[in-house]
């Protein structure tokens, strides 16, 4: 029995250590990536990534995506899938593969911009490391975010001209969320084993509001279960925005 399973356990050893060189540590690859809007007058996103570094800012282009990405291993070469359904586009970015053990330096960093010329539905799923999501001038429609293990920036400011929903599951790690003094926000914060830091908003009914809110036609609804870390919510009118 005793030699059956050193059989067993050196044979699991082999296959992982086989599975670790064909996929060990490489030089630094790129790749790029541009997505047309081929027609779409909304479209649904959704971000998967493991762990790495997430760059997300909407700017004004014509495609709807331009991305750039940097890997030092296969399995972290994304996918980017985009299909049409009469007038909504649907774009999806995620790993190739998800499965496997990672062995030594991984390199792994995705800079996306998407266009602000379209209303977006924005899903993004973020394993381990840093992200930082510049959405400004998005027209969000919804906003669901997991972040996983790590650190991020999520920056909301500036002028909205409708109403959306954001969802945020915290996680582990801290978060920075920068919102907008120029239309109501409400931010439920739910859970959580770490401390909040709130600047700009005064606490009401079990939330915490803006001086905007119940006075504006948009209204952001935030709801945030906050994970263990820190988070640190900031409402700032739009002059102390960063370029």
């Amino acid at each position: 029995m005793s030699l059956t399973r050193n059989k067993i356990a050196f044979t699991i050893l082999a296959l992982a250590a086989f599975g670790a060189a064909c996929d060990e540590p490489r030089a630094r690859m790129t790749d790029t990536s541009t997505v047309a809007l081929e027609g779409a007058a909304r479209v649904e996103v959704g971000l998967r990534m493991g762990a790495g570094e997430l760059d997300l800012r909407a700017v004004d282009q014509e495609p709807l995506l331009e991305a750039s990405f940097e890997f030092n291993r296969e399995r972290n070469r994304p996918e980017v899938d985009y299909s049409l359904i009469g007038d909504k586009g649907r774009l999806q970015i995620r790993h190739a593969r998800h499965r496997g053990f990672n062995f030594g330096t991984t390199r792994n960093r995705w800079d996306l911009r998407l266009s602000r010329a379209v209303p977006v539905d924005l899903a993004v799923d973020l394993g381990a490391g840093q992200s930082d999501l510049d959405l400004r001038g998005l027209k969000l429609e919804r906003l669901e975010i997991d972040m996983g293990v790590g650190e991020m920036t999520l920056d909301l400011q500036g002028v909205h001209e409708r109403s959306f929903d954001v969802k945020i599951d915290g996680g582990i790690g801290s978060g920075r969320i920068r919102l907008p003094s120029e239309v109501g926000v409400r931010v439920k914060v739910d859970g959580g084993l770490g401390s909040v830091d709130v600047h700009g908003l005064t606490k009401r009914s079990g939330a915490y509001v803006n001086d905007a809110y119940g006075n504006s036609a948009v209204t952001i609804e935030v709801d945030i279960d906050a994970g263990i870390g820190s988070l640190d919510l900031r409402c700032e009118p739009s002059a102390r925005i960063r370029t």
